[in-house]
């Protein structure tokens, strides 16, 4: 019983700290996460005293918080971090927004470096290494989570079969340049990520925004062009082949 109590006890401490060091608590996956604990059973252990006093008592320990037995009680598998920030499903990716009006690409670059690396860059650390040298950054600071990216050309009808298995399969983050008003009212172009399809609907995370937007496959298809061309950039993972490195 000891030890059990010392095992919530602990998870308690990792809680507090994380929600002391972390961004507000508003999330929807945070709100998500609340209601299903509301509605899950508490342990008789845990209950309330009948005084009704908010502090519960495991075990004869006094100030067990509610709201963090809520929280220990979150889905099996969910990331804790994902509290307080907006991101794309299981792919775990981060929205950030531009700091200036030409750096979507390179926020772009950051988010989907983020995503599968854990750094924690910004549109302004890729223009500081590597300028609008997009390709060679996602290259050069994917390498060590063992990635690689591929330039797949511009985006089209027949581009969504790599494009779905991407970001749905694999959950890795596809880059795309576009233009038009839907994406880019100025006509300078825009660049953003893609996070998810379903169907002919399409979930992109929008560095104008810094949030989840949702088009069509068609809208991209026929989306005038970026002045770069309407490129597609993708991730490989790279495996160990012997002595060799070989994308799969």
């Amino acid at each position: 019983m000891l030890e059990n109590i010392n095992q919530v006890m602990n998870r308690i401490e990792q809680i507090e700290n994380r929600l002391s060091q972390g961004p507000p608590i508003d999330s929807g996956a945070f709100q998500h996460a609340f209601e299903r604990a509301d509605r899950a059973p508490m342990p008789p252990s845990l209950a309330p005293s009948p005084a009704g006093n908010s502090p519960l008592t495991l075990g004869g320990i006094q100030g067990v918080n509610p709201q963090l037995w809520s929280l220990m009680r979150q889905p099996a598998g969910m990331d804790p971090s994902i509290f307080g920030a907006t991101r794309a499903g299981s792919m775990n990716l981060q929205c950030l927004a531009q700091n200036n009006d030409i750096s979507c690409g390179q926020t772009s670059v950051a988010m989907a470096v983020n995503t599968l690396t854990g750094k924690n860059l910004r549109d302004l650390d890729i223009d500081g290494r590597y300028g609008f040298e997009l390709l060679n950054a996602l290259n050069s600071e994917s390498a060590s989570a063992g990635f690689r990216w591929r330039d797949g050309g511009e985006i089209s009808a027949s581009s969504w079969e790599l494009i779905d298995h991407k970001v749905n399969n694999e959950k890795t983050p596809v880059i795309v340049g576009l233009n038009g008003p839907e994406f880019s009212p100025s006509g300078r172009g825009h660049i953003v990520t893609i996070v998810k399809t379903e169907g002919d609907n399409v979930t992109f995370a929008d560095p104008a925004t810094g949030t989840l937007r949702t088009t069509t496959k068609q809208a991209m298809n026929s989306a005038p062009s970026h002045p770069d061309g309407n490129f597609i950039f993708y991730a490989v993972r790279n495996s160990l082949d012997g002595n060799h490195m070989a994308a799969r």
